[in-house]
């Protein structure tokens, strides 16, 4: 599940104030598309030059195995996904597992 912060370009990034937190989670698991524990990102630019792209891991079911710490699962695979901006900049990742943005 991604959590997203934002701030005013001239404000002072080191003063907790500046941030504003958004109300809601802005990627997470997906029933849909039976992606669970997305985690992990990092973006990028692919090669055309213009699509953003999300790089992330994930697993294919719920819960975690038996046993295990579930931030060493090897099952959490390593994915990519396109995504789009909404009209205020800010990230618009659709849904996890899904190749729409």
């Amino acid at each position: 599940m991604y959590g997203l912060l934002t701030a005013y370009t001239d404000s002072d990034l080191l003063d907790a104030d500046s941030w504003t937190k958004a109300p809601h989670p802005v990627f997470e698991i997906s029933e849909e598309t039976g992606e669970y524990g997305p985690g992990h990102n990092s973006f990028t630019i692919a090669e055309d030059g213009t699509t953003n792209l999300l790089v992330y891991h994930a697993r294919p079911y719920k819960g975690y195995l038996e046993g295990k710490d579930p931030l060493s699962d090897p099952n959490r695979h390593a994915r990519v996904k396109a995504f789009s901006l909404n009209e205020d900049g800010t990230p618009n990742f659709g849904i996890s597992g899904s190749t729409e943005d």
